[in-house]
């Protein structure tokens, strides 16, 4: 069948170019070669259709035919029997004179007479009951003829057959398609054969198409959501997310970017019930809530957002699952394969122990900053993070041992796999509950921050009596711990104050990061890992008191792209390759004292660095840079006059990323007077700088939130009016084939 030559070819296409090998010429032919067999398949397909229409045109036909033969035959059978039946009668009449003749004594002529105009009736009659009888049996002739053709149509119209359905599962869901599903009627499914259906068990082929570029996925139906989907990530293709369906409260999802493939993967918390007294009735009733699972927190002015991190095989992320003593308990470590049965508790690292324990209040949400290390050789997917366990240990002298506080922790999805590694700040606190003294324990520990993974090190900060927040290195080693180990890099700030280390960022073969000496201000500093080649990079603002403070610090290359103030041109755009030679500013976009502000996120694409930046005529707008000054233009004035279209900054773990590559080009969120706030896309020229989504058409916005690439699809959530929804994009790719 030709339908399969194209479901055929297009899986040798794919497999082909996966397996491609030799030379990029080569590769170009064979690719060349592939997309003409495909053109060619995709032609042979249309003519089968076009094949199947003419069929279906030529059966209408040959039965509405076939109907107005069958029609005339009837009448001429009707009008052969009635010719019949009145030369019977005329016969009749005959006879009775030829008898009168017999028996006539006269008037002989007067019945030879009548005799004769009888036989010529009778004759006429016979004339035209041979017309009629020669009438008829070609117009028999012709019925046969017709149901053999109608017989063959069937029967040719039985073996390839097209079904088309209207879809909404697999196309968006503000923008469904037609899928046709092509097949042989062969009776071995459970269709019946020759009847011009195919059942699912027959279908060979589906060929469809969903509309547009882009559609709603995911649709929140039963309440008002202003936040919608959060904190999404990618694994195997598949989206992971944290959403309120309005019934199950805010637990984790995922999308495989199909409206049948958006469902909960597990709701954790489920409902909870409690017996309560009606004030008006004064009888016991069951009040029951589904409460959420998965959600940022605030305690005592710490905000603690909920975190997702995603490997090779394995989610990560933080979660409450239980309520004690009337308090919550802090978020603890939980693992997904993305099935139900795989969505578990790591380790309860608060077994037993309420949120205030033994007269002191934790000042701690719970466990945070999780750092994904991938699957690699013998290792899985395993994930670093800051936690405290809230447990104490008897000793061998019957004395307790107190909590370790917050320290940086190692696990692999499982209990015995999840162990404290870098113990920082050491339990030296004592303390006395109910009459009895604990010895020792720690209520906040190093508590480690901004984790970054380069190689087989992770870098973070973390916070000590003698040497306040300064930057620490962790080897994981292998998967046993052999050659792992913490390591305070350097005191930056000598003694118990901080160096305040922050912009932790890979470039150069080491890292950069901003840091505060003590006397020089907060400046660039660059670092291979030990004390000896720890050291600022320039003092961009010379002086004790003043801090050039760099900011959204970025790769490019070799090198990194930042935001600085030197005190003489405001906070400007510069470049460091880890000399005091090869740091300097870029460009003075907003000329004089005045900052042009570089704001991120800032993202490299195909050797530019993208950033947001004020020049002081048309506000904040899209800019790129590619080290150089002649290279650091606007890209786009997208909303014309001094107020500009760009409003980023440091709000990840409200809106996630807003601005992305893919394929060629950086997605990102933007507001012009028309429009509002909507999905733009560049590739870095004027013309090619566009607004690709109106998901809220007028000028109130859709906020686009949240951008990711998956394949080759970007997907983000949107405020369509009523709710923020999951949407995606993508360049539509034509018919989708499938066997």
């Amino acid at each position: 069948m030709k339908v399969r030559t194209v479901a055929v070819a297009i899986l040798f296409f794919s497999s082909v170019l996966s397996g491609c090998t030799g030379n990029d010429s080569d590769k170009d032919d064979r690719i060349e070669a592939l997309e003409a067999e495909l053109s060619d398949s995709i032609s042979d397909h249309d003519s089968s259709l076009e094949q199947i229409t003419t069929l279906e045109a030529a059966l209408a036909e040959s039965m509405a035919s076939l109907a107005v033969i069958e029609g005339t035959v009837s009448n001429l059978t009707t009008t052969i029997a009635g010719h019949e039946e009145e030369r019977s009668d005329l016969i009749n009449q005959r006879d009775g004179l030829l008898h009168q003749l017999n028996i006539s004594n006269g008037n002989a002529s007067i019945l030879l007479d009548e005799i004769a105009t009888l036989d010529s009736e009778i004759e006429d009659l016979d004339d035209q009951l041979s017309e009629l009888t020669s009438e008829l049996s070609q117009r028999e002739s012709q019925v046969a003829n017709l149901e053999n053709t109608i017989s063959a149509l069937g029967y040719t119209m039985s073996q390839l057959t097209q079904t088309i359905v209207f879809k909404t599962e697999d196309c968006p869901l503000a923008n469904p398609g037609y899928f046709m599903d092509i097949g042989f009627d062969d009776g071995e499914g459970l269709g019946i054969d020759g009847d011009g259906k195919v059942t699912y068990d027959e279908v060979q082929t589906t060929v469809g198409e969903c509309p547009g570029n882009f559609g709603m996925i995911y649709n929140q139906t039963t309440t008002e959501h202003n936040w919608a989907q959060q904190r999404v990530v990618e694994m195997g293709g598949i989206l992971y997310f944290i959403a309120d369906d309005g019934d199950s409260g805010w637990e984790l999802w995922r999308s495989d970017g199909t409206v049948s493939g958006s469902y909960i993967v597990k709701d954790i918390r489920g409902e909870e019930c409690e017996t309560v007294q009606n004030a008006t009735t004064g009888e016991d009733e069951v009040s029951c809530t589904n409460p959420s699972s998965i959600w940022d927190r605030t305690h005592d002015g710490v905000f603690m957002p909920a975190e997702i991190v995603a490997g090779n095989e394995k989610i990560f992320f933080t979660a409450y699952n239980q309520w004690r003593d009337n308090t919550w308990s802090a978020a603890d470590l939980w693992v997904s394969d993305g099935t139900e049965e795989g969505t578990q508790l790591v380790k309860d690292l608060w077994p037993g122990w309420d949120y205030f324990c033994c007269g002191q209040e934790f000042d701690y949400v719970g466990i945070s900053n999780l750092l994904i290390i991938p699957s690699s050789g013998n290792n899985p997917d395993r994930v670093l993070f800051s936690g405290l366990q809230a447990t104490s240990t008897t000793n061998e002298d019957g004395s307790e041992t107190g909590p370790t506080g917050e320290e940086l922790w190692l696990s692999d999805g499982t209990e015995a796999g999840t162990q404290l590694v870098a113990n920082i700040k050491p339990e030296t606190k004592s303390w006395t509950w109910m009459e009895t003294t604990y010895c020792c324990g720690d209520w906040n520990g190093s508590m480690p921050r901004d984790l970054v993974l380069i190689g087989e090190q992770a870098w973070f900060t973390a916070e000590t009596d003698d040497y306040g927040r300064e930057l620490y290195r962790y080897a994981l080693g292998n998967s046993f711990g052999v050659g792992s180990g913490h390591y305070l890099v350097k005191d930056i700030m000598p003694g118990a104050s901080t160096s305040n280390p922050t912009e932790l960022t890979r470039g150069s073969g080491g890292l950069f990061l901003s840091a505060d000496d003590g006397v020089h201000g907060q400046e660039l500093y660059f670092t291979l890992g030990d004390i000896f080649t720890t050291n600022i990079v320039k003092d961009i603002w010379p002086g004790e008191n003043n801090s050039s403070s760099p900011m959204w610090v970025t790769k490019l290359g070799s090198k990194v792209i930042f935001s600085a103030d030197d005190g003489n041109n405001g906070r400007e755009l510069w470049i460091s390759d880890s000399t005091d030679s090869g740091t300097y500013m870029i460009k003075d976009i907003n000329p004089g004292n005045n900052s042009s502000n570089p704001t991120g996120p800032m993202k490299e694409m195909d050797g530019f660095v993208y950033f947001s930046a004020n020049d002081g005529v048309h506000g904040y707008e899209l800019w790129r840079t590619d080290g150089t000054e002649a290279g650091t233009t606007m890209v786009k004035d997208i909303n014309q006059g001094e107020n500009g279209s760009l409003s980023w900054g440091s709000t990840a773990h409200w809106h996630g990323e807003y601005a992305l590559s893919h394929s060629g080009h950086l997605y990102f969120s933007a507001y012009d007077e028309e429009n509002g706030e909507e999905l733009w896309r560049t590739n870095g020229t004027d013309s090619g700088t566009t607004m690709i989504v109106d998901a809220n058409p007028g000028e109130g916005g859709s906020w686009p939130w949240w951008l990711i690439s998956v394949g080759d699809k970007v997907y983000f959530t949107s405020w369509d009016g009523d709710q923020r929804q999951l949407w995606h994009y993508w360049e539509n790719p034509g018919p989708v084939i499938s066997v």
